[in-house]
């Protein structure tokens, strides 16, 4: 049995009444023959009688393939298909390891410890994530574990393997580093990162930002769909809408079950206090959270489809950032952000990680595709920053600026700052204002959004348009015609680099 899920086709239905009819074909659907022999375990109805219903049914796949042609033009169905959260990972190649990395099953037979103890100047690092990579006969293994109050984790693996490349991400502000062959026992040093000149960072300088005004991108609403927000003073304006998980929204469970949603909300919107945090791109922006992701998995594309209607209808939010990303197309995805974008929302999205073409949502030819730059010289030697530089000559274009290793690219519209991007993280154990650096088209794609967001604020044209695909297209052209080159291809680079006029 494969878990399908279902949805209405919205785009393209203009008024009520067509709203509800396509409605009225998906409930005759899913109580009709074309489902016999389906389990329908959830159903989701919203309140509002014109929005799309979804649900997950578990089927023999064959089954559904056989009958595809029985469902009406109006009820989309299809495999459900994980999206994952896009921040970028080091993969063997770059970390010098023989071959791509695989997870570590447990340990078996004759087993062997390796402990590591992650400290910063002022003492040790607790909830840092550290990852052993182990090789054996070309064969590369990846374990991972969170260091204790004392800075302390400890590996188990099987004997024949031996440690390669150790990987310490503290939980914020301080650099995440790689070590190459450790030995037992290993001390991790992991520096502080730098202080913001003025409130601003390069990606804030490569957008055209020299001096952060509180008000850019004010008037302007951004919905992010991500991991949801955690506690942060600089994001205590952002207005958590819940989660949507399998496309069942709960108000209440917004909270941000990882670090990635509030880094990307802080990277568009963060409303820095004080001379040396980070300011958001456009701090004025409203900016609204939705959560799509369990903890630990993947989001499928009922949550993500349900998040993007509650911001773009419930919420007329004018931009909406997508930092994540699936290999394989999704029609229901696709469909509301097509109903968005004839509600005047655009959705902004990361290209992707996995270094080949663009992936999805960023693919549709309804979204913006982001891909990421990094600034030679910005990390200490040795951090995760540091080691995205490209092989390739041609990804490394004017005013040090290179397109980072992992970035997905061809289909590109713009680039932008995606390499140790130093953003807001939920507060923890004392920890009130805590920043971390990522990287990832997941970091390049909001600050693209920020840059956005802070143009059509400007905008009077824009602004008193009424909110269809008219205005959607405008935005579109703004964000494009106002990119800068670098002197990177079109495939890397799109139009260029965002800036935010």
């Amino acid at each position: 049995m494969a878990r399908y899920v279902m949805a209405n086709r919205r785009a393209g239905k203009f008024g009520a009444a067509a709203q509800m009819m396509s409605r009225a074909t998906f409930e005759a659907t899913l109580d009709g023959p074309a489902l016999s022999g389906s389990e329908v375990l959830q159903v989701n109805r919203p309140q509002r009688e014109t929005g799309r219903i979804t649900a997950v049914i578990e089927t023999e796949a064959a089954e559904i393939e056989a009958r595809r042609a029985e469902f009406p033009e109006d009820v989309l169905i299809e495999p459900e298909i994980l999206h994952y959260r896009d921040e970028s990972l080091l993969t063997a190649e770059y970390l010098g390891c023989q071959t791509d990395t695989l997870d570590a099953p447990a340990a078996t037979g004759a087993t062997a410890e390796f402990s590591v103890h992650a400290r910063a100047v002022t003492g040790p690092l607790e909830q840092a994530t550290v990852t052993l990579f182990v090789e054996a006969f070309g064969i590369t293994r990846r374990l991972t574990g969170t260091t204790d109050s004392s800075g302390k984790y400890v590996f188990t693996y099987s004997t024949f393997f031996t440690p390669a490349v150790l990987v310490v991400v503290p939980y914020a502000d301080y650099w995440p580093m790689v070590f190459q062959g450790p030995t037992q026992p290993f001390v991790a040093t992991c520096p502080p990162l730098p202080t913001a000149d003025k409130r601003t960072g390069w990606w804030h300088r490569e957008s055209g930002i020299r001096t952060v005004s509180d008000t850019r991108g004010s008037g302007i609403r951004v919905g992010v769909v991500d991991t949801g927000v955690g506690i942060h003073p600089a994001l205590a304006h952002v207005k958590d809408i819940g989660a949507f998980v399998d496309g069942m929204n709960d108000p209440h469970a917004g909270a941000d079950t990882d670090r990635h949603g509030t880094h990307v909300i802080g990277t568009i919107g963060a409303r820095a206090n004080q001379h040396h945090e980070f300011s958001g791109i456009a701090p004025g922006a409203s900016v609204y959270s939705a959560r799509v992701f369990p903890p630990a998995s993947g989001a499928n594309q009922l949550a993500i489809a349900a998040a993007i209607d509650a911001l773009s209808s419930d919420y007329q939010t004018d931009l909406i950032n997508l930092s994540l990303g699936a290999k394989q197309a999704s029609a229901i995805e696709r469909d509301a952000i097509q109903d968005a974008r004839e509600r005047g929302c655009l959705c902004i999205c990361a290209a992707g990680n996995s270094n080949g073409p663009v992936e999805y949502p960023a693919a549709f030819p309804e979204t913006i595709a982001v891909s990421a730059l990094g600034l030679r010289g910005w990390g200490p030697a040795g951090s995760m920053s540091a080691m995205r530089l490209p092989h390739e000559r041609a990804r490394y274009g004017n005013y040090n600026l290179y397109h980072a290793n992992f970035s997905c690219h061809g289909g590109v519209d713009v680039a932008a700052g995606g390499v140790g991007i130093i953003s807001t993280v939920p507060a923890h154990d004392g920890a009130l204002y805590p920043y971390a650096a990522m990287g990832g088209t997941s970091m390049a794609s909001p600050v693209a959004c920020g840059c956005l967001a802070a143009t059509l604020s400007t905008r009077c044209d824009y602004q008193s348009m009424s909110r269809d695909e008219m205005r959607a297209a405008l935005a579109e052209e703004i964000l494009r015609g106002s990119a800068k080159s670098v002197g990177l291809s079109v495939a890397y680079e799109g139009h260029g680099v965002a800036q935010a006029r």
